[in-house]
């Protein structure tokens, strides 16, 4: 008997309807009936009595139902302390990302989080990622884990005083960045596009006047940036993903 046959079980003596069930868990009906056909052969009496009112339990079914909930109750409790033992997680994050969620937002806790400062190609092209948390704007694409929320980052055009000038467009040098594309997508065939190899040295030229770049907008107070006058911000989604094994 699995947990998971156990939560099934739950959802169909709450619900009373195979079909509300397979909604709810998201499974096919027939995966379904098939989990509860599984459950009674392996307690060997029937859980159910299905009639056109929909499902209506036995006192074999209020007694497994008692017992299910003993049992989830008690699951519920110890993935709980475990996790509260559990060591610190490590997240695979972006610079920028890092920059805004973790030093300006706060969000993540550097007592309860290890972080992996990582290029989008890094994280677009890596094969054997484990790590439980993912956090990228880079097109991720991993069977291993499951997208857990998407938000934006607002970003503009950014100089040192609002202008442009005949000042080179910054790009990273990171091939699978959304600035760098979003820039080169903005830039003429007559505009000069410089690439640099860290967003460190790129915020730093911005700041010093020599090139403009398609920057958070976080960072106009941070940095003491400008938008460019008549330049459009725009939102560039970044996605957090989890491991499957720890979702």
């Amino acid at each position: 008997m699995q947990i998971h046959d156990l939560e099934v079980f739950q959802t169909l003596y709450e619900r009373r309807s195979i079909n509300q069930t397979a909604k709810v868990l998201r499974y096919s009906q027939s995966n379904i009936t098939a989990r509860l056909k599984a459950l009674e052969a392996e307690l060997q009496t029937p859980l159910f009595i299905r009639s056109y009112q929909g499902l209506q339990p036995t006192k074999a079914g209020e007694l497994t139902y008692q017992y299910t909930q003993t049992v989830l109750q008690a699951t519920r409790q110890l993935r709980t302390q475990l996790q509260a033992k559990t060591k610190i997680q490590t997240v695979t994050i972006s610079s920028l990302l890092f920059n805004y969620l973790v030093v300006q937002q706060r969000r993540y806790s550097l007592t309860n989080y290890q972080f992996k400062i990582a290029s989008s190609t890094a994280i677009a092209t890596a094969a054997h990622l484990d790590d439980p948390l993912v956090i990228t704007y880079a097109n991720f694409q991993n069977d291993r884990y499951l997208l857990s929320s998407t938000d934006w980052l607002t970003t503009q055009l950014l100089s040192s005083d609002g202008e442009i000038d005949k000042r080179p467009y910054l790009v990273n040098s990171d091939q699978y960045c959304p600035f760098r594309q979003r820039t080169l997508a903005m830039a003429t065939d007559t505009d000069q596009v410089l690439a640099i190899d860290s967003w460190e040295s790129l915020i730093e030229l911005v700041q010093q006047g020599q090139g403009v770049a398609l920057l958070p907008k976080y960072l106009v107070a941070q940095k003491q940036l400008v938008p460019v006058a008549d330049s459009n911000t725009i939102k560039l989604p970044y996605r957090t993903y989890l491991l499957k094994n720890n979702a």
